[in-house]
């Protein structure tokens, strides 16, 4: 293999590695077991979607705790939801860096496919790539009909 292919080889592989390892990361850090009383991830607004407990009820559950065994009062339960507040617009934005991230090197593999195909080749590809997205859509609806 190719120096420069190799070097790119091993560019996609830390891409992808540095994704899956924010991405744990970030899931471990926000949607926590609620057997796990101690972390004090925040919540998220509007219907809980994926594994785990409600993320709204966990932070409810750790607000609670706060308020009776630190002994926090409204003042601070108020600055309590404003950092976690913050802390979820913190990760939010990192998942929108990530995702363009991700479809930027994704775009960048599709114009370096459709370059070295000949241009009869073309039309195929782009069939093969719509039934690819088609079946993506439909694994991703029948996993949210399971929730």
């Amino acid at each position: 293999m190719p120096k420069s292919r190799f070097l790119a080889f091993l560019g996609l592989l830390a891409i992808f590695v540095s994704g899956a390892l924010c991405g744990a990361f970030g899931y471990r850090l926000y949607l926590a077991s609620p057997v796990s009383g101690h972390n004090l991830s925040p919540g998220t607004a509007g219907a809980h979607k994926g594994p785990g407990p409600d993320p709204e009820e966990v932070r409810k559950r750790v607000l609670e705790e706060m308020r009776q065994r630190v002994k926090l009062d409204d003042a601070q339960i108020a600055k309590l939801n404003r950092i976690f507040d913050d802390t979820r617009a913190q990760f939010d934005q990192i998942h929108r860096e990530m995702n363009d991230r991700g479809h930027a090197v994704w775009d960048k593999q599709v114009a370096e496919v459709k370059a070295i195909l000949r241009p009869d080749q073309l039309p195929l590809y782009d069939q093969l790539r719509a039934e690819h997205e088609a079946a993506r859509k439909r694994r991703h609806q029948q996993e949210g009909e399971k929730k």
